[in-house]
């Protein structure tokens, strides 16, 4: 039930985006629709085991820190560590496809440059740390008493980092929520005064009287 949320979740926030950015547009990954499909596919597919040729070509997408790490997750638990690939090497190709698609369409999509950028770092952090709190909690479990301490103040730290990043998040997405509420509340406005208007438009509509007033 928690993997088909995640799915669902994901589609909601990013499909309307999606489809304002050029289909083609490509990535390590591959084009923006096989990258949105990998992605619903690491969420459902989760520590399920993967062929070498699957693991290289994500291995692909990651830095030389990140897969140091993921390298020692798979020294502790190999299913959580085929999880965390799927989930950050899709994450990081779905991130990559932005710049890309801002840089090349020109004006379309200049003012949300920016913030497109600093969203794709904040991804790419979140996940990083969300791999680093996995590898602490695997760390402790085999560590002995006395790293037992070191590990678990890193992981605190770690989880820290991350609470204010997911906080940033909702933020944002609490800032977005209302300024579509008041963008709804200012268009019911306008229609109540234009009712009139608005009405007699539909019967032109409904009855053919449209063509009327076009300007050709």
């Amino acid at each position: 039930m928690k993997k088909l949320t995640a799915i669902l979740i994901f589609t909601l926030l990013v499909l309307p985006f999606v489809k304002t950015l050029p289909q083609e547009t490509k990535s390590s990954s591959g084009t923006l629709a096989q990258v949105y499909t990998d992605l619903a596919q690491a969420y459902s597919v989760q520590g399920g085991e993967m062929s070498k040729e699957e693991e290289e070509r994500l291995l692909k997408n990651l830095s030389p820190e990140t897969k140091a790490k993921l390298e020692e997750v798979k020294k502790l638990n190999k299913n959580k560590y085929y999880q965390l690939l799927r989930e950050t090497s899709y994450s990081f190709g779905w991130s990559s496809l932005f710049s890309p698609a801002l840089s090349s369409t020109g004006k379309a999509y200049t003012v949300y440059e920016e913030a497109a950028k600093e969203r794709n770092e904040q991804m790419k952090k979140q996940k990083e740390l969300e791999i680093d709190v996995e590898l602490y909690a695997l760390k402790y479990k085999n560590a002995d008493n006395a790293s037992q301490q070191k590990i678990k103040t890193d992981l605190q730290a770690a989880l820290n980092q991350l609470f204010d990043i997911r906080e940033s998040q909702k933020q944002d997405e609490v800032k977005q929520l209302q300024k579509r509420l008041q963008d709804l509340q200012e268009s019911l406005q306008a229609r109540k005064q234009n009712k009139s208007e608005i009405v007699q438009r539909r019967i032109q509509e409904l009855l053919g009287d449209s063509k009327y007033l076009r300007w050709e």
